[in-house]
C-alpha cells in the first residue's frame, strides 16, 4: 500500500480501536460525558466528509437513508427534550451513528482496503479475546471493576453454564458478544492468509464466553448464511442466489404470523433467549414499547423514562429497532431499517462481476451486516456497538460502489456515448 492509502486506512483503524476501549475511560466536559469512541467519530467525522468531497465519491440511495435518519433523529431529540437536553442527546446521536456510519463510507472503499483493515485490526480482536476467555474461566472480571458501575457489584459476576459471563471493555456482557460475533463472517471470507484468517476467527468466536442469547443467535444465523453460501459454491459449483434467501425469510415470517397465534416478532423475541424469565421480560418491553410509540409515533420520547409496568426496573430497551422508534420517533427507525436493507440489496446486485477473492470479502461484510440487523430485534444495541454498526454499514455501502470506483464505468459509458449523441459521425446519404 502507498503512503496515502495507509494514511486514510489509518482514520478506520483508530476508531475500531477507540471502539475496544472502556467506556469508564470518558471524557466528562461539565456534565457532558464523551466515551473514547465518540471522541474519536468526532474528531474524524469532518475528515471523512472532506474525504467523500475530495474523491468524489458519488452518493447513493442508502446514504441519503442514513443521513435522513440521523438529521430526523437530531430534530427529534429537540422536540422532545428542548434546546439544552436535546442538544447533548440528539448531538451523541448523530455523532455514533451518522459520524461512525461516514468513516467507514468515505475510508473502506474497497474489498481490498477493507481486507488490509481487518489485518490490521486482529491485534485488538485478539486482546478482546483473550481478556473474555480469562474472565469467563476464572470467574473473575478484569476491567469493568476497575470502573463505576450502576447495578451492584454482584450483578456483574452472573454465572451461566458453569461460565462467567464475561465483557471485557465492553458495558455489558451482550454488547460483548454481539460485537466479537459481528466479525466472524468478515475474517471466514476475508480472503486474508490462512493463519491471519484463523486467527480471526477464532477471536470472534470468543463470544461464546459472554454465554449471551444474542451472541448464540449470531453465530447460528452466521453459521447458517455461510452454509447456504458453501452450498452454492460447492456442492452446486455456483455462486449463491441471495433471492433465495429473501423467499424464505418471506415464508418464515408469515408462517410465524399466521400459526403462532402471538405473531412473529413476538415469537422470535421470546425464543432468542436462553432464559425464559429474559424472554417474558423482552416481550414486555415490546409490549410497553410499541404502546410509546404508538403515543409518540413522530419524534419519540428522547431520553425520558418510558412508560412499563411497576416491577419493570431495567430501564433498558432490549430491542434495537424498537428503541430508535421510541427514543427517536418512527421515521428514524424506518430510514434506518430501510437505509440498511436497501445497502445489503445493492451491493449484492452491484458485485456479481467481481473477482473471486473481492467477492468473497463482500459477502462476509455483507453477512455482518445482516446478522447485526436480525440480532438487534432480540438485544440491544447501545454506545460502542451502534457506532460499529453503522460503521459497518458505511462500508458495505461503499462496497456497493467498487466496481464503479475501480474501473469507471460511468467514464467508459459517456465516452461511447458521447458520438451518437452529438452525432459527431452522421450517416453517410446515397
Amino acid at each position: 500500500m502507498t503512503r496515502e492509502e495507509v494514511k486514510r486506512l489509518s482514520m478506520p483503524l483508530v476508531l475500531f480501536w477507540a471502539l475496544l476501549l472502556p467506556a469508564g475511560l470518558s471524557l466528562d466536559l461539565g456534565g457532558v460525558v464523551i466515551p473514547p469512541y465518540r471522541l474519536v467519530a468526532m474528531v474524524l467525522m469532518p475528515f471523512a466528509i472532506m474525504e467523500i468531497v475530495q474523491q468524489r465519491l458519488r452518493m447513493t440511495v442508502p446514504d441519503w437513508l442514513i443521513i435522513g435518519g440521523a438529521a430526523y433523529g437530531f430534530v427529534a431529540a429537540f422536540v422532545a427534550l428542548g434546546i439544552d437536553r436535546g442538544l447533548q442527546f440528539g448531538g451523541s446521536f448523530v455523532i455514533d451513528s451518522l459520524g461512525a456510519y461516514l468513516v467507514g463510507r468515505a475510508y473502506l472503499v474497497d474489498a481490498r482496503r477493507l481486507r488490509e483493515f481487518l489485518r490490521r485490526a486482529l491485534p485488538g480482536a485478539l486482546i478482546i479475546a483473550g481478556i473474555l476467555v480469562f474472565e469467563s474461566i476464572s470467574h473473575q472480571l478484569l476491567i469493568a471493576p476497575l470502573f463505576p458501575q450502576r447495578g451492584t457489584m454482584e450483578n456483574l459476576y452472573e454465572i451461566r453454564m458453569g461460565l462467567l459471563r464475561a465483557r471485557a471493555t465492553f458495558p455489558h456482557s451482550i454488547a460483548a458478544g454481539m460485537f466479537m460475533m459481528s466479525l466472524l463472517s468478515l475474517y471466514f471470507l476475508s480472503g486474508l492468509p490462512q493463519q491471519t484468517r484463523l486467527l480471526g476467527v477464532l477471536a470472534s468466536l470468543a463470544a461464546i464466553f459472554t454465554v449471551s442469547s444474542t451472541a448464540f443467535l449470531a453465530l447460528a444465523l452466521t453459521a447458517f448464511l455461510l452454509a447456504y453460501r458453501g452450498f452454492f459454491n460447492v456442492v452446486l459449483r455456483m455462486r449463491e442466489r441471495l433471492i433465495y434467501l429473501v423467499y424464505a425469510f418471506i415464508a418464515l415470517y408469515v408462517s410465524l404470523e399466521l400459526f403462532t397465534g402471538r405473531g412473529a416478532i413476538r415469537t422470535l423475541i421470546q425464543y432468542a433467549t436462553l432464559n425464559p424469565r429474559s424472554g417474558y421480560y423482552r416481550i414486555q418491553i415490546w409490549t410497553y414499547g410499541s404502546a410509546s410509540v404508538e403515543h409518540n409515533p413522530w419524534f419519540g420520547i428522547g431520553d425520558k423514562a418510558m412508560a412499563r409496568a411497576h416491577w419493570m426496573v431495567m430501564e433498558t430497551i432490549d430491542n434495537h429497532w424498537l428503541m430508535l422508534a421510541v427514543r427517536y420517533g418512527l421515521p428514524t427507525a424506518l430510514l434506518f431499517g430501510l437505509g440498511v436493507v436497501w445497502a445489503l440489496w445493492r451491493c449484492g446486485a452491484r458485485n456479481r462481476r467481481l473477482n473471486a477473492l473481492d467477492y468473497g470479502t463482500t459477502i462476509g461484510a455483507m453477512i455482518a451486516l445482516a446478522v447485526s440487523a436480525m440480532v438487534a430485534w432480540a438485544g440491544a444495541l447501545w454506545a460502542n456497538n451502534i457506532a460499529w454498526f453503522m460503521m459497518t454499514a458505511g462500508f458495505v455501502v461503499a462496497l456497493s460502489e467498487q466496481v464503479r470506483l475501480n474501473t469507471g464505468v460511468d467514464k467508459v459509458t459517456r465516452r461511447k456515448q458521447a458520438p451518437r449523441l452529438g452525432m459527431a459521425n452522421p450517416p453517410r446519404h446515397a
